[in-house]
């Protein structure tokens, strides 16, 4: 069972942050990023949004790209997921880029994980859809023991709320 605990959405939690990977969703027309990949494109002088602008990265559905030991970060690489253009974001991509992001964890057999959630960047899918998405495409047979939800600190308590009600309900003994 993958341990899942919450990190606040901002500098100093993402700097603090010890894990294989952090996943960044970004959208192909998000200049400048915003949300956790924004905090961590500042705290890394600009590097990402420089690779943005070079034509390395454009953010299309589905693109991935891997940097491998960040400097001034503690974990070991960021992930970035391209979510497409913002327009086309609804409940479906929310769901697609989940499962992508999903596959690529299970398939690095990554054991630690920080993950923002894809829309919540620009706050086009509630907190509680995106992590509603994310636990449906979340893999049962991966490598992948604990899990960080970058998310705004406002939001944990919904999302704990979430967790509590899928305990008990796994405790039920009405099954």
């Amino acid at each position: 069972m993958i341990a899942y605990d919450f990190v606040p959405a901002a500098s100093a939690s993402l700097d603090e942050l010890q894990t294989d990977v952090i996943v960044l969703p970004f959208f192909s027309d998000e200049r400048p990023l915003r949300g956790a990949a924004g905090l961590i494109d500042w705290r890394l002088c600009g590097a990402l949004s420089r690779k943005l602008m070079a034509g390395y990265l454009l953010g299309t559905f589905g693109e991935k790209a891997l940097l491998m030991n960040p400097d001034k970060l503690k974990s070991e690489r960021l992930l970035l997921i391209g979510l497409g253009e913002r327009a086309s974001f609804d409940a479906g991509v929310a769901r697609e880029s989940c499962a992508l992001i999903s596959e690529a964890l299970r398939s690095a057999k990554v054991s630690t994980a920080a993950l923002a959630l894809p829309g919540r960047s620009l706050g086009l899918v509630t907190a509680l859809e995106a992590m509603e998405a994310w636990l449906a495409a979340c893999p049962a047979d991966s490598a992948l023991e604990e899990i960080s939800i970058i998310e705004l600190a406002q939001e944990h308590r919904a999302l704990d709320a979430l967790f509590d009600g899928l305990r008990r309900q796994a405790e039920s003994p009405l099954d």
